[in-house]
């Protein structure tokens, strides 16, 4: 990456302090995943770590990263200091909360941040985001109709407080989850990788001579700032409109993106998309503007590490009352079945200018299975994800089983089966499942397990692209539909919670990605920009 000089620091200063804010962020991501307690962080990443400059301006994100939490972080920060105003915070705080209006859209995210003191000042705040393998309520599903029902809600407090844990707190998190070690575990994991971040911060500070963050966070932004406006410049201003269709619950929902480009900023405007949903799939604002920023940072500027000089151009407008930025207090624990759509609808409105960067439709969200039992002597809850095909591009084929926009693992089957009672019978690429095109989209895959509990397991599904395939661009043929299977027979409502028994056998086909150009298909919606 080729830096400029800016402000007080020359090229090589600054690209030396830009390394050394991500290695931060990558240490305490690394120390979040060894110390977790749950496979959804240790095994598929869905995690963040993030530093924030005094303002609560982006600096540095953890490469492995979910690129939703990347997005919520300054959005959440600003807000949890509207309850607990920096004024107050003193050296040993550390905030929480798993507010889905304050943090990343739905319960099971725990958000973790600290400010972190130099000479008695704050100099920047760090954030830890994880998801929670429980949260108690209903377990992590798409079938509550508020979320009263979807688990216990924390407003902004102070987990600790001086360094001393806030016990009233932890205990009642504690007495509503099902699984309380591991629960604590990982917040305990997230309250090492801050602290870790904080130690470090004040050691390049020290190192330097600096007395906070501003002139390497103004480099940075700078930076980052005039990399992107380059690429915004050269697209043609005007208004581009995409629109997405989706299973949804009870019926099809439709997400609707109206892009304006000027050369100095990008509004996307969602006006027209349908009203939030009874079902728990409805987006929160941070959630929806997380994912429309990040398919912007894939088109415009990959290459250069995610910070505030990038995410300030965006202005993203999010009707209220829709279902993607719904009314507390609906239900929002699937939110990601919609929130990771948004990505489509934005890449079929710039395919007509910006073609070779696009691509056809993921065979996304990904998909989760939370599987929980309890007897008289034991219980276990845990959850796996499984991922479909990615959408193709001009220039190439689309991978097969990853996560777009997502960014998490599939969950290992010696992993699963390990803290789980299942055993695999399957899984293995689902072939020909990618939409046709010039180039074709990835694959899904088939995954099966038979239950080996004694007693009744149930298992949460979330699922998405059952009934709307990922559709094709340029002509591109759309990928297959998923499909859930129990005992050889097709679900017709693969989202919810269904019960197992000893025996029962449980099938997951995840949907093919979209083909991009060929022939024309009658799933490429039209591309429209004035």
């Amino acid at each position: 990456m080729n830096i400029a000089v800016h402000a007080e620091l020359d090229a090589i200063d600054l690209e030396i302090c830009w390394s050394r804010l991500i290695a931060i962020a990558d240490e305490a991501g690394a120390a979040l995943k060894r110390t977790s307690f749950s496979t959804v962080v240790r095994e598929s990443n869905d995690f963040a770590c993030v530093i924030l400059d005094v303002t609560c301006r982006l600096i540095a994100q953890s490469s492995l990263s979910v690129a939703g939490f990347i997005g919520t972080a300054p959005l959440s920060m600003k807000r949890m200091l509207e309850f607990i105003p920096r004024e107050s915070l003193e050296p040993g705080d550390i905030l929480f909360t798993n507010d889905p209006w304050i943090g990343t859209g739905h319960l099971p995210d725990s958000t973790v941040a600290m400010p972190v003191f130099r000479d008695g000042e704050i100099v920047a705040f760090v954030l830890a985001i994880a998801h929670l393998s429980d949260i108690g309520g209903r377990p992590w599903s798409a079938d509550a109709n508020e979320i009263y029902e979807e688990g216990i809600r924390f407003p902004v407090v102070k987990l600790l407080a001086a360094g001393e844990l806030n016990q009233l707190a932890m205990s009642l998190l504690m007495a509503n989850v099902r699984v309380p070690a591991q629960v604590r575990g990982d917040i305990e994991a997230q309250i090492v990788a801050v602290e870790l971040a904080g130690r470090r911060l004040v050691e390049l500070l020290d190192e330097y001579g600096f007395s906070n963050l501003h002139r390497m966070a103004e480099g940075i932004f700078r930076a980052s700032n005039e990399a992107a406006l380059k690429e915004i410049r050269a697209i043609p201003p005007g208004v581009y409109t995409g629109t997405v269709e989706s299973d949804g619950w009870d019926e099809q929902l439709r997400i609707a993106a109206a892009i304006t480009i000027s050369p100095e900023r990008i509004t996307i405007d969602y006006q027209g998309s349908s009203s939030q949903s009874r079902f728990g799939i409805n987006e929160s604002y941070n959630h929806t503007y997380a994912y429309t920023i990040y398919p912007f940072k894939c088109m415009l500027s990959p290459s250069v590490p995610n910070n505030d000089g990038f995410t300030r151009l965006f202005n993203v407008i999010a009707p209220e009352g829709s279902i993607v930025n719904c009314r507390d207090p609906a239900p929002v624990n699937a939110r990601h079945l919609v929130g990771q759509l948004l990505q489509a609808a934005i890449f079929r409105a710039m395919a007509g200018v910006l073609p070779d960067r696009v691509q056809a439709d993921s065979g996304t969200p990904h998909w989760n299975v939370l599987l929980r039992g309890v007897d008289e002597s034991r219980s276990f809850a845990t959850i796996m994800f499984f991922n479909g095909g990615v959408g193709a591009m001009r220039d190439q084929d689309g991978a097969s089983t990853l996560s777009f926009p997502g960014n998490v693992s599939n969950t290992p089957i010696e992993v699963a089966e390990n803290v789980a009672p299942i055993i695999f019978r399957s899984k293995r690429l689902l072939v020909d499942s990618g939409g046709a095109g010039t180039r074709s989209g990835g694959l899904g895959q088939v995954t099966s397990f038979e239950s080996r509990w004694p007693g009744i397991m149930r298992a949460s599904l979330l699922t998405e692209r059952t009934r709307v395939p990922a559709g094709g661009l340029m002509g591109g043929a759309p990928g297959k539909l998923g499909q859930v299977r129990k005992n050889g027979t097709a679900l017709e409502q693969a989202k919810g919670i269904i019960e197992l028994r000893e025996g029962d056998l449980l099938e997951f086909r995840t949907p093919g990605g979209g083909g991009y150009g060929g022939a024309s298909s009658p799933s490429s919606p039209p591309l429209s920009g004035h």
